[in-house]
């Protein structure tokens, strides 16, 4: 990941980010003083926005359910956010987004190829219900 994304332009970056990687599925993974931790692998990914509060930005990150009839969702905030940076892939897709905060934590969502979650939805002929690793 080299590049990153200018504050001014967050909001619009997320608003077209959204559009187009909505329903693609995911993976979060948080890296931090502990090590690096999985906080949700396989969910639809649903949206980004900023929110800005007592001038320190936060980043919303929303996961929608694997199925339309479950309530389910995860929302994943990431406080006093410093830094966006994106990776695409050689086709410019986006591929992953790394957020980073003040204190030098990693969020970073990867998006997950389409076949290796189908493929993984079935298991002995039966479809999985649930491959999130965090829901809540």
């Amino acid at each position: 990941m080299k590049e990153t994304i200018d504050r001014s332009v967050w909001i619009n970056y997320f608003n077209a980010f959204t559009r187009r990687n909505h329903s693609r599925p995911t993976r979060l993974e948080v890296f931090g003083e502990n090590g690096g931790q999985k906080e949700e692998c396989g969910l639809p990914f649903a949206g980004i926005s900023l929110e800005r509060g007592n001038g320190a930005p936060s980043i919303v990150i929303m996961f929608g359910a694997l199925k339309a009839d479950e309530p389910s969702h995860l929302t994943h905030v990431i406080e006093n956010v410093h830094e966006i940076t994106p990776k695409r892939g050689l086709d410019g897709r986006d591929e992953a987004l790394q957020i980073t905060g003040a204190q030098g934590e990693k969020s970073l969502l990867r998006f997950e190829p389409q076949s290796l979650i189908a493929a993984a939805e079935q298991v002995a002929d039966r479809p999985v219900r649930q491959m999130s690793c965090c829901r809540s």
